[in-house]
């Protein structure tokens, strides 16, 4: 468990260097990136979306490629703060990182409230929306003696 703990950021850094490389596939690759998105959410695939309306699908694949985007920018800075201050145990660091499970776990809720196409299996951001949610939870809170100790009550 000590070395879990030690080594806590070495995982969640690799949890957020992973989410900003799959950011690069639907940046070029559009909404047809994950096939499970539009089948899960709407029960029609994109091609089917595309055919239906052509307005419709370049939005669609507009905001497909902006959350690729977006999962850049999550990747990229929540590792920039593993490394600047989780790593040097800085309380701030361990609060901030916080947005990682919040975030996985939001992705399931608005899967959930938006509503899964009837017939269809849920979308795989779901699944691992949860995974990262559950993950990093796990891995902050094993590493919180690190930053709440004795030691660090003056920080």
């Amino acid at each position: 468990m000590r070395w879990l703990q030690r080594h806590s950021w070495w995982l969640l850094l690799a949890m957020t260097v992973l989410v900003a490389v799959i950011g690069l596939s639907p940046v070029i690759f559009g909404i047809k990136e994950d096939a499970s998105v539009p089948l899960g959410i709407s029960g029609v695939t994109a091609s089917q979306l595309e055919a239906a309306s052509a307005q419709g699908y370049r939005l669609l694949d507009f905001e497909a490629r902006s959350g690729g985007i977006a999962l850049i920018v999550i990747g990229t800075l929540l590792s920039a703060v593993l490394l600047g201050g989780f790593r040097q145990n800085r309380r701030w660091a361990w609060w901030v990182m916080w947005v990682l499970p919040a975030w996985g776990a939001a992705i399931c809720v608005l899967i959930v409230a938006i509503g899964i196409a009837p017939g269809q299996p849920p979308p795989i951001p779901m699944f691992s929306g949860a995974v990262i949610a559950a993950l990093s939870t796990i891995l902050l809170l094993v590493s919180a003696p690190a930053f709440f100790g004795p030691q660090k009550a003056a920080l």
